[in-house]
């Protein structure tokens, strides 16, 4: 049987929720039908005939209704080895791998401190780019230079809580100097796992240029923290600046 048809029927199949173990749609979505469960009609895959099993591997069998064949869509996923999900929020049956699309994490619960704040004014969100082109990003994030390169901690971090569900984080980092003297001077931005205090990421931005930062590895973290160190010396430098911050 071809790959197309194995799929166009596992989609079909889906209609049938009791086959991988979810709740029923609303009553308003639902209609009452009369159907054939049958065992008699087998299921032949890359040439050998299938017992099909839902997912506590118990058997279940086709039904017949309106003259076409429903097959339920988690034996179909588990004979062609495609994974398959329950989407609760959206009531979706999900056939195969999906990337999950970028999500800012200024939709996340959050939490600031006198050092960390969200950025939402437009003149914050636009920077001059390399070529001396105005830069505009989304949204970001502010952690304030508040005590040179005694500025970052844990505590004092923006955190964001994002459910220990992704597994890379991205941004854009820029450092806003109090004094034209830290331009081209280097700082520390970091990156935390909250819970647990672990350094994630810290990386050096040069004052003056935007540095682009891709696929930290956040797997398992609950809550990410962000916080940044000055430039040596001490007192208040500046602010560092997370641009479209995104995990994935």
């Amino acid at each position: 049987m071809k790959k197309g048809t194995m799929v166009r029927i596992a989609v079909l199949a889906s209609a049938f929720m009791f086959c991988i173990g979810v709740v029923a749609f609303g009553a308003s979505m639902n209609t009452d039908i009369k159907a054939i469960l049958s065992k008699e009609i087998k299921i032949r895959y890359s040439g050998a005939v299938q017992e099909m099993k839902d997912a506590s591997g118990n058997a279940v069998y086709p039904i017949l209704y309106n003259g076409t064949t429903y097959i339920p869509v988690r034996s179909v996923s588990n004979i062609m080895n495609i994974p398959i999900n329950w989407d609760g929020d959206t009531k979706t049956v999900i056939i195969g791998t999906e990337e999950k699309q970028p999500k800012s994490i200024l939709s996340f619960k959050s939490k600031t401190s006198n050092h960390s704040s969200k950025v939402s004014d437009k003149g914050s969100l636009t920077v001059k780019g390399e070529f001396g082109a105005d830069i505009k990003y989304n949204d970001g994030i502010s952690y304030e230079l508040w005590n040179a390169d005694w500025s970052a901690s844990v505590d004092g971090s923006y955190k964001a809580e994002i459910g220990g569900t992704y597994n890379k984080l991205s941004f854009d980092a820029d450092i806003a100097p109090s004094n034209e003297e830290y331009k081209g001077k280097t700082f520390t931005i970091f990156v935390y796992n909250v819970d647990t205090g672990e350094t994630l990421a810290n990386i050096k931005v040069v004052c003056g240029e935007i540095k682009k930062v891709e696929d930290i590895d956040i797997t398992g973290v609950k809550t990410l923290g962000f916080a940044a160190n000055g430039y040596g010396g001490s007192g208040n430098q500046g602010f560092a600046y997370f641009f479209n911050p995104t995990v994935k």
